[in-house]
């Protein structure tokens, strides 16, 4: 087997030792560490927040949202920082009295105009949520069922917000302000108050917690104390360079840290009725299709199927459903028994909105990504892939070819071998593999003579006329990198079959 690449052969001369060393200066200048002037050294306020910002004690690893906007300014403003730790009370006071220079994630208020520097642009936005306990049914989107509930809320701008909303509404409650976000989380995860206001970020992930409803949006901003409008230049410069050089990067950055919110991982009605009236998930998946699934010498399910359902109903917190098995021989016939209700999901199928439209079902978000190759025999001209071999069990492959040659002749056969000896034997130019598959299956020396070139993603499906458990489909991130994931790799070397 060869793997055929784009790269040309380096020619080791004058013109190779030149390039050779332009490439080793611009590494050398990527290990170069900024200088630490003292100018350049900017105080920021740093308190512990999940997910948002965390490592807010001397000598832990800091990480999150906030931490890794900071290190994106630097890059464009050469700020070296210091960090003073504390709560969100204690540094917003600081901020006013200049004591330190910059503190994330404030709202703007007309109030707060006069007291601290607002850059131009917000470092990202949020809503303003209130979440309930899932347990109590006496609390609903009827704002009237908050009269007489505690409602806890960090001390910030959002009292005020929180405070206009409940007059507007004749809410008579009782608003019990927190210093912190630790005191505040537990206080709701302890039942000391009834319902939790907070950011939809700030509220992300928490267990038997259900989201009632948004009751404001609001951006939210890097802000500068007000002895430093030196600083505030520096930074709306370097956010206008940021935004015109990587205009997705607050997208980017937020879909990184908060790709599962409360509202996601809050069960709508229709998926508590469906929990409430099933006992069991009936998961239907395709043979001879490992490391993704199969059914073993013993008649079990086996592959990611076997591991990834059951991390799923765990990580939600779905204990009284078990999960049962079915195998199919063909693509096909797995589609038809979704259509028919005689399985609840199936595993796995590829991505194609057109495609599973046609099927008449729904698409989960990805569960795992991998390359499709591309299997040819000689030398890979227009005319390699012009006629394609097919294994007819699998539609998910011949999705792939129609979508991506549509003017390919596609030819059937009856198992990814046979496909591969049609490529072998001259009888079709080429095939396709999937990328987690190819290298163990062309190890077999009967495929010495083929080679690979590379130019996708499986999901877990539902019906399309069907609307539980949703949930769970945004629950497993489909940002598997298979030479580390622990349920790839546990079943990644055991030999393949068809396509």
């Amino acid at each position: 087997m060869r793997i055929r690449t784009n790269r040309k052969m380096a020619v080791v001369g004058s013109t190779g030792l030149l390039w050779f060393f332009m490439l080793f200066c611009m590494l050398f200048s990527m290990a170069v560490p900024a200088s630490g002037s003292e100018e350049n050294l900017i105080r920021v306020g740093y308190y512990e927040n999940e997910v948002f910002q965390e490592g807010a004690q001397e000598g832990q690893v800091k990480t999150g949202y906030a931490y890794e906007y900071y290190q994106k300014l630097s890059e464009y403003t050469d700020w070296q920082y210091a960090y003073t730790y504390g709560t969100f009370e204690d540094l917003y006071q600081m901020l006013l009295d200049g004591d330190i220079d910059l503190l994330a994630g404030l709202a703007r208020t007309k109030d707060r105009e006069s007291l601290i520097g607002y850059p131009d642009e917000a470092m990202g936005n949020e809503t303003f949520n209130l979440v309930k306990h899932d347990d109590d049914a006496d609390i609903t989107v009827d704002p009237a069922t908050l009269n007489g509930k505690k409602i806890g809320v960090l001390n910030s701008a959002m009292v005020a917000v929180l405070n206009a909303y409940l007059d507007e509404h004749a809410v008579r409650a009782e608003v019990v302000t927190y210093r912190d976000y630790e005191p505040l989380f537990k206080a709701f995860d302890d039942h000391d108050i009834d319902i939790l206001a907070a950011e939809g970020d700030g509220a992300y992930g928490r267990s038997h917690a259900e989201l009632l409803y948004a009751f404001r949006t609001s951006d939210y901003y890097l802000c500068v104390t007000k002895s430093r409008p030196d600083l505030l230049d520096e930074l709306n410069l370097a956010q206008r360079e940021l935004a015109a050089n990587e205009p997705n990067y607050i997208n980017s950055l937020r879909s990184k840290f908060y790709p599962v919110s409360i509202s996601s991982r809050a069960f709508s009605e229709d998926e508590k009725q469906w929990i409430a009236q099933h006992t069991q998930l009936r998961v239907g998946y395709l043979n001879q299709y490992l490391p993704y699934s199969d059914t073993d010498a013993s008649g079990k399910v086996t592959g990611l199927v076997r591991d990834i359902v059951p991390k799923m109903l765990g990580g939600l917190d779905i204990d009284n459903i078990s999960i049962s098995y079915t195998g199919y021989d063909s693509y096909d016939a797995m589609i038809h028994a979704l259509g028919e209700r005689e399985i609840d999901t199936a595993f796995p199928v590829g991505r194609g909105l057109f495609y599973s439209e046609e099927n008449g079902i729904f698409q989960s978000s990805p569960v795992i990504s991998a390359a499709t190759e591309l299997v040819y025999r000689g030398e890979f001209t227009e005319e390699t892939i012009a006629h394609f071999s097919v294994n007819g069990n699998n539609r998910m492959q011949y999705y792939f070819v129609l979508t991506h040659y549509p003017d390919a002749q596609i030819t059937l056969f009856s198992s990814i071998d046979e496909c591969l000896k049609a490529v072998s034997d001259g009888k079709a130019g080429a095939t396709t593999l999937n990328g987690l598959r190819a290298n163990d299956i062309l190890r077999n020396s009967r495929y010495d003579s083929l080679s690979l070139y590379r130019p996708a993603v499986l999901l877990l499906h539902r019906r399309y006329d069907s609307k539980p458990y949703g949930t769970l489909w945004e629950y497993y991130p489909g940002n598997c990198r298979a030479d580390h994931c622990v349920p790839c790799s546990r079943h990644k070397k055991i030999p393949a079959r068809n396509h």
